[in-house]
């Protein structure tokens, strides 16, 4: 089939001329086009007589982003999906042929094996940020295939894949730790950019901080060595911002205030005082002092669970105000964004003509499809199943029902409608209750300050001008 004429943005063709040249991390915000600038970087390679492409991405977007984007720009190319329910399906998805194959992180784990064999000529890492961590099996996995020696890792082969990429629009959401398994990554081994060896990079950059008498050490990142830090990294990557390289229309960002009813204020400032009973003065580590704040953060959505698993709801009050929210946008289609599943099954129940994407979605292509297409005018969605790779510029509201502790997830589920093709402002409203965790979650995330600092400040009290600050 013959190529369609496609048309680029300016940083697009910047980004596939460059990657011509060299590996290269294309780190563009949500929205700004990296699956079609990707498809034709491995369009260039497949006319160039080079092997087949892999694309390592997440499971939710397999099909709404790499196969539908495929179809629409490239279709002289061939792609399979290797997603299937078992290991023996996806085996012989990929002894097929194809110009693209499209696989999940934790399927690319699983075929390691058959996929090191397969000599593939290009492979794209999508939403990279994943890789992040290069204890996990996955980074070590996808090293290998870069040729970068990780000890003791059970991964091993003698392709080393020659040309690779990595797509992010948030890179490093937590801190700069984050870069080295993805430079690394592109630049394959020899000390290129970073040492090869990742606590030897780690001790060049970031300082360790003894945490109280628990043995434990936060590394902090040296300030004072920014600039050489994104020096290094500069010749690697092509960073776009859209509001560099595109006229997309304005985003505006609302709060609405949530009044807690007397029992749902009963329930969640009863928990609140057992939790900084509990926790006195003692230093918390962040992720205790996060998941010990999750049933606050259920408790200010009205609900909580028993110890028997069982939901118990405590009022209505975000939710009534959701239905007034919804009242006054009228007729638009909207995005519900909510983390929990039992704020999911509440709002499904009260909205039962809605389309849900969530990890108990049974027909998860059909329903972005009925809400693309107009035909369902409101979407709950988990930014964990949808907040990436999705576009639904159809779409020019989001509500967020609730908030993650996650910059990241918050960023992806924002750009789902505010990237190429979106021709109206953009407008986001946040339920954030009274006197609770909301305002502290909003605050920490939206600025991607330290939110496990920021927890532990709300849990004692903080400051007055912190109290002022974090007030809603």
């Amino acid at each position: 089939m013959e190529a369609p004429a496609v048309r680029l943005f300016g940083h697009q063709s910047e980004a596939i001329e460059r990657a011509k040249k060299g590996n290269l991390a294309l780190w563009h915000e949500p929205g700004c086009g990296k699956t079609l600038s990707a498809l034709q970087i491995i369009r260039h390679w497949r006319v160039q007589g080079q092997g087949p492409a892999l694309v390592v991405c997440p499971l939710s977007i397999i099909e709404s982003a790499w196969m539908a984007d495929c179809r629409r720009f490239t279709p002289e190319l061939s792609i399979t999906s290797l997603w299937a329910k078992t290991t023996a399906e996806r085996r012989e998805w990929l002894r097929r042929t194809a110009d693209i194959y499209v696989i999940n992180f934790e399927g690319f784990r699983l075929l390691y094996p058959e996929i090191a064999d397969k000599q593939f000529g290009t492979i794209i890492v999508d939403e990279s940020s994943k890789m992040k961590n290069p204890k996990s099996q996955v980074a070590k996995a996808l090293l290998s295939l870069a040729g970068v020696p990780f000890h003791g890792s059970p991964f091993k082969t003698s392709h080393v894949i020659p040309h690779r990429y990595v797509l992010s629009g948030t890179p490093s959401p937590n801190d700069e730790s984050e870069y080295w398994t993805q430079i690394k990554f592109i630049t394959g081994p020899g000390h290129r950019v970073f040492h090869d060896n990742y606590f030897s990079f780690r001790s060049t950059y970031f300082y360790g901080v003894p945490i109280g008498t628990t043995g434990q050490t936060i590394w902090k990142f040296r300030t004072a060595m920014r600039d050489q830090f994104q020096a290094a990294m500069r010749p690697m990557t092509h960073v776009v911002r859209k509001v560099d390289c595109l006229e997309l229309p304005e985003q505006t960002h609302v709060i609405r205030t949530v009044y807690l009813s007397p029992a749902e204020r009963t329930a969640y400032d009863t928990f609140k005082r057992s939790l900084v009973l509990r926790f006195g003065d003692e230093m918390l580590l962040g992720q205790t002092a996060l998941t010990e704040c999750m049933k606050l953060r259920q408790l200010a959505s009205g609900f909580g669970y028993s110890q028997s698993g069982a939901t118990i709801q405590t009022g209505h009050s975000k939710l009534d105000e959701l239905q007034d929210l919804l009242d006054e946008i009228g007729s638009r289609q909207v995005i519900i964004w909510a983390n929990f599943k039992a704020e999911i099954e509440q709002l499904m129940k009260a909205l039962p003509d809605a389309v849900a994407l969530w990890s108990g979605s049974t027909d998860r292509e059909g329903a972005i499809a009925a809400f693309r297409d107009g035909r369902a005018q409101y979407l709950i969605a988990n930014p964990q199943s949808a907040g990436h790779g999705l576009t639904f510029t159809n779409c020019c509201y989001a509500i967020y029902f609730s908030l993650s502790y996650s910059y990241e997830l918050m960023k992806q589920s924002q750009d789902r409608i505010h990237r190429i093709g979106q021709r109206h402002p953009c407008t986001y409203f946040y339920l954030l209750a009274e006197k609770t965790i909301d305002p502290v979650i909003y605050q920490a995330v939206s600025r991607k300050a330290d939110l496990s600092n920021a927890t532990l400040q709300y849990l004692k009290g903080g400051s007055r001008a912190n109290r002022q600050a974090i007030a809603v």
